[in-house]
C-alpha cells in the first residue's frame, strides 16, 4: 500500500557540517540541497502530503521549499527540540492526526528513488506496525545495527544485535497504532533508544533492506553521497 503522508525531520543542529555557509538542510549534494533529496525520496515513495520539522534557524529552508516544491501539500513545524526522539515523536504525532500509516526520514539521508519507492511500497506489509530502512553500506561513526529474521522482521537492534546484518539509515514508517503507544518525550534520550525498546517489546517491526543509502553527517560524507548518487537516475523534479 502506497504511503501518502510523510515527514522530514530537519531540526538538528548539524554541527559537524558547520563549515558550510548554509544550514544543514541546504548543504548541497551533487548540486541539490539535502532537503531536496529528502523531498524527492518521499515523492518517489508516493507521498503527497509532507510535514517538515525545522528549528528556529530553518526559515531559509522553509522559503526554499515553498518556492520549489510542486504537487505536494506542505505543513511546517518550527521547534527547537531537546533530542532526536522528541523531534521524531512530534512529527509522528502530527502525522497520526491525519493518516493511519506514513513514512518519515531525517534530512541527511540520501537514497535512490528506486529504494525510496520500494520502501514506501513494502515497509508496512503484513502485520508490521513500524518499519526501518536498513543498508549494508556502513560508513557511520556510531551505526545502529540490526538482526533480520527470515520473515523480514527485525529480531534485534543495537546492543542486542548479534549477527549485525545491516544498519539503520534514517528512514522509518509507522502506523497510528504505534504512535498511540509512544511514551512521553522524557522517556528516551535518543531516537535509537525508542526503536530498541520497541523491538524488545515484541512489536512487529519490519526491516527493509536498501542498497546505497548514505547518512550525511560529516563533510566527507558529502563526497561519498555524491559518488553514490552518480550511479542513480537524477531525482524527479520537486
Amino acid at each position: 500500500m502506497t504511503l501518502r503522508w510523510g515527514g522530514i525531520i530537519a531540526a538538528g543542529e548539524g554541527s559537524r557540517l558547520s563549515a558550510f555557509p548554509v544550514v544543514k538542510p541546504l548543504v548541497s549534494v551533487a548540486g541539490r540541497p539535502l532537503v531536496d533529496w529528502a523531498v524527492a525520496a518521499h515523492r518517489a515513495a508516493g507521498v503527497r502530503h509532507l510535514v517538515v520539522l525545522l528549528n528556529s534557524r530553518g526559515d531559509a529552508v522553509r522559503e526554499h521549499l515553498r518556492g520549489s516544491v510542486r504537487g505536494m501539500d506542505l505543513v511546517f513545524l518550527k521547534r527547537d527540540t531537546a533530542s532526536s526522539w522528541e523531534s521524531f515523536r512530534l512529527v509522528s504525532r502530527t502525522l497520526a492526526e491525519e493518516a493511519g500509516r506514513f513514512m518519515l526520514s531525517t534530512v541527511d539521508t540520501v537514497l535512490s528513488p528506486a529504494d525510496a519507492e520500494r520502501f514506501g511500497r513494502t515497509a508496512l506489509l503484513g502485520k508490521a506496525t513500524a518499519a526501518l530502512g536498513l543498508t549494508r553500506f556502513v560508513d557511520d561513526e556510531k551505526p545502529l545495527w540490526a538482526d533480520l529474521g527470515p520473515d523480514g522482521r527485525i529480531a534485534a537492534l543495537g546492543e542486542d544485535a548479534a549477527r549485525r546484518d545491516a544498519v539503520t539509515c534514517g528512514l522509518y514508517a509507522l502506523t497510528d497504532r504505534a504512535v498511540l503507544a509512544m511514551p512521553e518525550p522524557r522517556a528516551h534520550a535518543r531516537l535509537r533508544d525508542y526503536w530498541g525498546a520497541l523491538v524488545r517489546s515484541g512489536e512487529p517491526v519490519r526491516g527493509v533492506l536498501l542498497d546505497d543509502a548514505v547518512d550525511v553527517d560529516r563533510p566527507e560524507d558529502v563526497a561519498q553521497a555524491e559518488r553514490q548518487a552518480a550511479r542513480w537516475r537524477t531525482p524527479d523534479a520537486l
